[in-house]
């Protein structure tokens, strides 16, 4: 599931709910929002907060607040409709209650075997629990690759829902501007890459933690997430064959360990009955793409995505390359994946 941020730092207006909207068509379900952030004002967030959910309401969005017990005061006892993300001061007698009436998400970050065992002894409903990792503003201090890949281990093991968040990338949040990453390596990492990655750890849940994620990467992700097809940006290719753009291609059934094959290709270039004659026969550099000329013979006219450097072949001219950011989707291509072309706005 997939899910976003969005924060109460100021009064919500036609320009938020156009973007709110938006998140929802392209399958964002879930929203994050806080009740404690230093930085801000607290006096109106209860209004803001009031007029954040009459909005997702009617989009079925579903609202997660995070909260300490400092900050639950400024949570007036009337509203409803959304769930805790609760951070520090609970009692696991407290967090065991609560999660009688609903679903509510703990710090995966800090829970530990003690706190499971009490939350059993308190008979919490562990069908509500879920288990959110942090958020982590300032460089250098997301969390450990490995460390996490453990954590979350365990918390699957204990049959809890996982969360955690890359950044976003259209606005980021203040006052440091440097993404709201959970893993720190993924703070300038390609953000469809980062949610690929955290999918392959098995996180349930991937959030969006910075306030925007522009319009391309919304397309990105549902194009990926509901249709399973990667865009691809192409850099300034003269010579790519238009024929191959904006088209869904798959990767070969049998995929190669280092080339993405292109199983469409040699019949999409036998239609248009052209002879590939030999042009930039260079060396075929990582996010290369390259097409066979007449040398090689009946192969002539697949085209391929290289995944890791090779060198020239005068059997294979280079037509193209991807943008740095679509070369970080290729470790996650495999067989029968589905992918289209298109140029960088």
């Amino acid at each position: 599931m997939l899910g976003f941020s969005y924060y109460l730092d100021h009064t919500l207006n036609e320009d938020d709910k156009k973007y709110l909207q938006s998140m929802q068509q392209h399958h964002f379900n879930e929203i994050f929002t806080s009740l404690h952030i230093p930085e801000d004002e607290p006096s109106q967030y209860a209004t803001r907060l009031q007029e954040l959910l009459e909005f997702t309401n009617d989009l079925s969005l579903h609202v997660f607040v995070d909260i300490d017990k400092h900050s639950l005061k400024n949570l007036p006892h009337d509203l409803t409709g959304f769930s805790l993300r609760l951070d520090d001061g609970f009692t696991n007698q407290e967090i065991a209650q609560l999660s009688q009436d609903g679903p509510v998400a703990l710090n995966a970050s800090t829970l530990s075997e003690q706190d499971i065992t009490e939350l059993r002894d308190f008979k919490a409903n562990f069908k509500n629990l879920e288990a959110w990792h942090n958020l982590y503003p300032r460089p250098e201090t997301g969390l450990d690759k490995n460390w996490f890949i453990q954590k979350n281990r365990w918390l699957k093991q204990l049959g809890l829902t996982t969360q955690a968040f890359i950044p976003g990338n259209e606005t980021l949040r203040g006052p440091i501007y440097s993404g709201l990453p959970t893993l720190e390596h993924q703070r300038q990492q390609d953000l469809l890459a980062s949610a690929l990655e955290l999918e392959k750890y098995g996180v349930d849940k991937i959030f969006i933690g910075d306030p925007r994620l522009d319009l391309t990467y919304q397309t990105k992700f549902y194009d990926y997430f509901n249709d399973r097809v990667f865009d691809l940006c192409l850099k300034a290719s003269p010579n790519f064959p238009p024929y191959l753009v904006n088209k869904v291609l798959h990767n070969r059934p049998d995929p190669a360990a280092q080339v993405v094959r292109v199983v469409e290709s040699r019949g999409m270039n036998a239609l248009n009955k052209k002879i590939v004659e030999p042009l930039d026969t260079i060396p075929r550099n990582t996010g290369s793409i390259t097409i066979d000329n007449q040398k090689y013979g009946r192969y002539m006219g697949e085209v391929q995505i290289i995944k890791n450097d090779l060198p020239m072949d005068e059997k294979v001219n280079v037509c193209g390359h991807l943008d740095q950011a679509s070369i970080q989707l290729l470790p996650y291509f495999s067989a029968n994946t589905a992918f289209r072309f298109n140029y960088k706005e």
